[in-house]
């Protein structure tokens, strides 16, 4: 009777806590008081970044070599992404972002969809590139020449972004996307900047409230190439406020990102 008893207790005691799914942005931050989020379609990227794990709480943001590259008690980090980083030299500020909505497209079903552009606006779809054709770079602008044979394996896949790392970058996006319209602004988007020294940050999710004030959750890579991190506000919330009637959204990196930079994967 007393063994009994005593596995009673343990499974009750243990059995308080038996959700075993990861801690993502959606569970761990709420919306600020008076908003709520945005809905968004079932099984969409919006959903997809919600979704994202997060390290646990305290966690520092370690680059490719797996060194800190930002420390757990930077003011500057809200969460960083769980996900593996380490030898991914390549994979810095625009990159990760393609590496999210690839890896989106690829989970849903949709790899006919993955394609982005080279360094002269000719879209490299990975389509082409598991069915053999290899970008040719001639005089100014690239073509495509079949000279592999057909491979649609991961380790292939990784070669196709590998190739887009290192040809394309924040440059590319800004001028061969369309630019966004603020007031159009969505969870998925990302903002670039055309100067010299670029970078890219994210819109990872969205809130509004009764007056149709938004507010926004910004992450981004780095260079060198680290784990994706969330963005504190200097209030210490994740979440900016949006101001359509300044030109740039007050985010606490050193290179100032402007709205007319917003820009949409697929567009």
């Amino acid at each position: 009777m007393r063994l009994f008893l005593l596995i009673f207790l343990a499974s009750f005691v243990y059995g308080q806590n038996t959700d075993t799914s990861p801690i993502t942005i959606e569970k761990r931050f709420a919306p600020p008081r008076g908003f709520w989020r945005v809905q968004v379609q079932a099984n969409s990227f919006e959903v997809y970044l919600r979704r994202l794990p997060l390290m646990p709480e305290g966690s520092p943001v370690l680059d490719y070599r797996g060194r800190v590259f930002k420390k757990a008690t930077d003011s500057t980090v809200a969460a960083v992404v769980d996900m593996d980083i380490r030898g991914r030299k390549l994979e810095q500020c625009m990159d990760i972002l393609l590496r999210f909505y690839s890896g989106y497209l690829m989970e849903t079903g949709q790899r006919d969809k993955i394609l982005f552009p080279l360094p002269d606006g000719l879209r490299l779809s990975w389509k082409d590139w598991s069915d053999g054709f290899r970008p040719q770079f001639k005089g100014t602008h690239f073509s495509l020449r079949k000279t592999s044979a057909p491979d649609d394996s991961p380790h292939n896949f990784k070669k196709y972004l590998n190739t887009i790392y290192n040809a394309s970058g924040s440059q590319t996006f800004f001028h061969f996307y369309a630019p966004v319209p603020l007031q159009d602004m969505r969870i998925g988007d990302f903002i670039t900047r055309k100067q010299r020294r670029g970078h890219a940050v994210l819109i990872v999710d969205m809130v509004e409230n009764a007056q149709g004030d938004k507010q926004i959750m910004v992450g981004q890579g780095d260079t060198p190439a680290c784990s994706f991190y969330i963005l504190r506000n200097t209030n210490g919330s994740p979440w900016f406020p949006v101001d359509i009637a300044s030109g740039f959204p007050a985010l606490p990196i050193r290179k100032k990102m402007y709205w007319n930079g917003l820009r949409r994967f697929g567009k």
